[in-house]
């Protein structure tokens, strides 16, 4: 893993350098084992390498040999030695084992076409010198982030938006974008907080041209419609992912570093500690996180009984009392505002398994992939009642609706996205209206939400979800907290082989007697302990709640009624201080939840220096 950073002067004028130096220095944190500039006229690249694989080799930026051709490149492609073989055939000779050359050759001889090749995950910046044009391209799925900005003639682009805010671009908020971020939570594609710089879009390249011309190409999309393989059963199905499974992780273990994996005890990470270790030559080194709260709340022991029954390496860490107290150091990685407590354990146990790994695997993406959500359920269950005949239906949805996954559906039929993304964000829509000042208020439909129209039943759901919180906040959540530790995560879960042969399969595959992942439990039959094949969905706890009601807890008021939130002139500060006082008071009605959101905002803000001017 590494950070790349560019600019293009379309106007063919020289690159800033100063800039460039800027941006550069703004990455180093994603990659201290090596650095490389790049300057050609009016382009300029820049590079901060994490070494993985080719420790020698593999130095960035990357020339082809007839010099036409500069790579920066931060990822990791899995299929890059087999793509090699074609390439020697159409007359390649590589110098480096690194697949940052099987990406160089392969654009070299075939041109952006060559992306939708690429099994991996990657963001990357190719220079035509001839062509004088430069070439963006971001992995399907988007775990590794790329953000752009068009300004005073230039194209900016960077693995980080700190690195484009260091370059001197605007730093203006949108109000629109904030008022996403309170609703959800993140600011979904292509937006973010800042007006001008957006996510470069997943699954896409785009070439602009000298002068300004671009075209921008989508070179894979989640299906739309799940071309469903009818031919297999249960059995068949279960057949085909444990060995598919098997391979992907095998690939995904391939490392000149340490590697290890984050091991929580749920199904997920356990399934992927499981096929690490059928794989590793040594015993697998695992990490987990638990903090004080009894078992409930803390799921360590589940991690300690894998580690037991696979015989791993095993470290248990624990949250430092207090860890809330130090939410500012986190919030200093963050490139964007997450409001997810979750954050912080990962901040923490990033940096603690940093010190005996550079590569850690992980269980993201199973509940995106293979149906883990209790709102998936619900999704198969309206899906299911649709085909009933009409006279049934009525008949079934009570028995539904008792029998069905409670809360997440309510008795409401979940059709599409708009219904999806509105019980997703509830009532902190309105809330997010009514702390803002009218005029920066964003009371329409959301722009982003128009992406996914035609999307229904559980496999529009899973791409619906793949495409908002998995891409905008799971995977951005893994990479920045760890790429601010200088440690490089792998999702095997969200493999371009799993995501397409799960979304071949039909729904009834994916959930099965209202139990979610009921294909991925069956394939991990035999691997794990019973008792993690059964046990429920338990995501992390961290109890911020009485922590934002603390009358103790001055980061909060500061952060609430002090000048960061006041001086952006979005907010009523008689909302904010009767929220505050509300929180203190146990009022019935006040949100903790989405006053950490305004906290988290209100941090990130003073780190970045930004106001509404």
């Amino acid at each position: 893993m590494c950070g790349i950073a560019g600019i293009f002067e379309t106007s063919g004028r020289p690159c800033q350098r100063e800039e460039l130096l800027a941006m550069h220095a703004a990455l180093v944190h994603r990659g201290p084992d090596d650095s490389g500039c790049f300057a050609d006229g009016p382009a300029g690249l820049a590079f901060q390498r994490l070494s993985i694989l080719d420790l020698r080799g593999g130095h960035q930026p990357m020339t082809s040999p007839d010099g036409r051709f500069t790579v920066v490149f931060n990822g990791e492609i899995y299929n890059h030695r087999t793509l090699r073989a074609p390439l020697e055939a159409s007359g390649w000779r590589f110098r480096t084992s690194s697949d940052t050359e099987t990406l160089l050759a392969g654009f070299s001889l075939r041109g952006p076409a060559f992306f939708a090749e690429l099994n991996g995950i990657f963001a990357c910046a190719v220079w035509d010198s001839k062509e004088r044009s430069l070439t963006l391209a971001r992995d399907p799925l988007g775990v590794k982030p790329l953000y752009t900005c068009r300004s005073g003639g230039r194209l900016y682009f960077a693995s980080e938006l700190r690195a484009l805010l260091a370059a001197g671009v605007p730093r203006r908020l949108s109000p629109a974008s904030v008022s996403d971020y309170l609703a959800y939570g993140y600011v979904h594609s292509p937006a973010t907080l800042i007006e001008g710089i957006e996510k470069f879009p997943a699954g896409n390249w785009m070439t602009v041209k000298q002068g300004g011309g671009s075209v921008e190409v989508s070179y894979w999309r989640l299906p739309q419609k799940a071309e469903e393989r009818q031919d297999l059963g249960e059995e068949e199905a279960a057949e085909e992912l444990r060995p598919l499974l098997e391979r992907v992780v095998r690939d995904q273990m391939a490392s000149d570093v340490p590697v290890g994996v984050f091991l929580s005890g749920g199904l997920d990470s356990s399934l992927v500690t499981a096929l690490m270790a059928r794989s590793a030559s040594g015993p697998v080194r695992s990490y987990s996180i638990g903090f004080d709260g009894g078992e409930s709340v803390d799921e360590t022991r589940y991690a300690e009984a894998v580690s037991r029954f696979l015989s791993t390496r095993h470290e248990t860490l624990r949250l430092p009392a207090g860890i809330l107290d130090n939410i500012g150091e986190m919030i200093a990685c963050m490139d964007e505002p997450i409001a997810d407590a979750a954050i912080l354990p990962t901040w923490y146990l990033a940096r603690q398994a940093r010190k005996s790994v550079k590569v850690a695997l992980t269980g993201e993406g199973g509940d995106e992939v293979f149906a883990g959500y209790g709102r998936h359920k619900a999704a198969y269950v309206t899906e299911a009642l649709e085909r009933l005949p009409s006279w049934l239906r009525g008949a079934a949805a009570p028995l539904a609706r008792r029998a069905g996954p409670g809360a997440y559906f309510r008795g409401v039929p979940l059709k599409g996205p708009a219904d999806w993304a509105a019980a997703e964000a509830g009532p902190r829509v309105k809330s997010a209206l009514d702390v803002m000042t009218p005029w920066s208020s964003n009371a329409g439909r959301p722009e982003w939400l128009r992406r996914f129209d035609g999307l229904k039943g559980l496999n529009g759901l899973l791409a619906f979800d793949l495409q908002t919180s998995m891409a905008d906040q799971l995977l951005m959540k893994v990479d920045k907290t760890t790429m601010g530790a200088s440690l490089e995560a792998r999702v095997p879960l969200l493999d371009l082989r799993l995501v397409e042969f799960m979304f071949r399969l039909p729904a009834g595959l994916k959930v099965r007697f209202f139990r979610g992942k009921y294909l991925l439990r069956k394939a991990a039959a035999g691997l794990l302990p019973k008792e993690i094949l059964t046990r429920r969905k338990h995501g992390f706890v961290l109890r911020c709640n009485s922590w934002m009601r603390s009358a103790s807890n001055d980061i909060s008021a500061e952060a609430l009624t002090g000048p960061v939130l006041r001086d952006t002139g979005l907010f009523r500060q008689e909302v904010l201080s009767k929220g505050l006082k509300d929180l203190r008071s146990g009022a019935p009605g006040a949100d903790p939840g989405f006053y950490f959101r305004l906290v988290i905002l209100s941090l990130w803000l003073r780190d970045r220096r930004i106001t509404e001017l």
